[in-house]
């Protein structure tokens, strides 16, 4: 790669902050960059596509918890097809010395992820809100919150990403990020109120309810491992999205220098890897998800746990609920 004047600016028609001085950047620390995000962009797209369709191929899936996690999966999936193969590709532009395609790359990826993964912290809220009402309303939960309302509040986090994308493209110092960790900052808020306002609420279901109720047994168990998931998801976020803003705002406040562009790089890679995160956790979490899996790869029915009394269903069949009897299944097992 031919060397490049460290007085030089890169980009200087964008007003958007970015690193100007080429010197800052290590030819080291790019290569490994760019392979080790080529590595994660591969699993993280097939993971959250796989999640997608299972979600959107199962129709007993499509209510609004599960259209949230859908939504989540496609922030996601967005930036293992999109976010990560542009970073890659701007990085490789740079370190060929095609700057004029850098500088291209640069600003179509900042929109890329801008609009693409802004929502998470809006979705991820969203979550923690809509487990919250679970337990608070309980029988009423279903008909107070639809997907209607779901789809609204993610057109709502559609058009709040627009607005930060097109705020992060007229600032020209990185302090822009300080609004962004006081964002943060309301979000943890609200899911931490949340998560123990649903604790507390499962509490008092359980002393009230009186244990021979099984059924309400097992809705406040199936209850406390999704807040159990929840607080993994959020974990996950704060873990892989708290560094690079930190990096972000240390940088607005000392300067640029290699040191610190090396942390926002690696940071930066910290944060993509959420979303190999999530799927997986999920997946692994999510019972209903593995089983959608599982039909969406090739099985014929969905398996389930004998320890369990869900709803078994068999596509194109009836629902068999687990207390029919042994002639009944028999019978639904012959419907064509």
């Amino acid at each position: 790669m031919s060397k490049m004047n460290a007085s030089r600016e890169l980009c200087p028609g964008m007003t958007m902050s970015h690193n100007r001085n080429p010197a800052y950047f290590d030819p080291t620390t790019g290569v490994l960059i760019c392979i080790l995000n080529g590595l994660l962009a591969v699993p993280t797209t097939i993971l959250n596509f796989l999640l997608i369709v299972s979600i959107l191929s199962t129709p007993s899936l499509r209510k609004p918890s599960f259209v949230l996690i859908c939504a989540l999966a496609f922030t996601d999936f967005g930036v293992g097809i999109l976010v990560q193969p542009l970073y890659i590709a701007r990085k490789v532009s740079f370190l060929l010395s095609s700057f004029e395609t850098y500088c291209f790359l640069l600003k179509t990826g900042n929109v890329a992820a801008h609009i693409i993964m802004c929502p998470s912290f809006f979705i991820v809220t969203a979550i923690s809100v809509d487990r919250y009402l679970a337990i608070k309303l309980q029988n009423r939960y279903h008909t107070s919150l639809t997907n209607i309302h779901i789809l609204e509040y993610l057109a709502f986090t559609m058009v709040c990403a627009g607005c930060v994308t097109y705020s992060r493209f007229q600032t020209t110092s990185p302090k822009y990020m300080s609004i962004a960790a006081a964002l943060l900052c309301i979000f943890l808020s609200i899911i931490v109120y949340c998560y123990s306002k649903s604790l507390k609420g499962l509490r008092a279901i359980q002393v009230q309810v009186p244990r021979r109720r099984q059924d309400w047994s097992k809705k406040c168990s199936r209850h406390q491992r999704v807040l159990q998931t929840l607080v993994m998801i959020v974990t996950c976020l704060v873990f892989c999205y708290v560094p690079f803003v930190s990096v972000i705002i240390t940088i607005a406040v000392y300067g640029r220098s290699k040191e610190f562009m090396i942390a926002w790089e690696v940071t930066l890679t910290l944060m993509y890897l959420n979303s190999f995160l999530n799927p997986i956790l999920h997946f692994l979490r999510v019972k209903e998800l593995q089983q959608a899996c599982i039909a969406v790869l090739g099985k014929n029915n969905w398996l389930k746990d004998e320890h369990t009394e869900e709803t078994t269903y068999i596509p194109g069949a009836f629902t068999i609920m687990n207390h029919a009897t042994v002639d009944e299944r028999e019978f639904v097992s012959k419907e064509p």
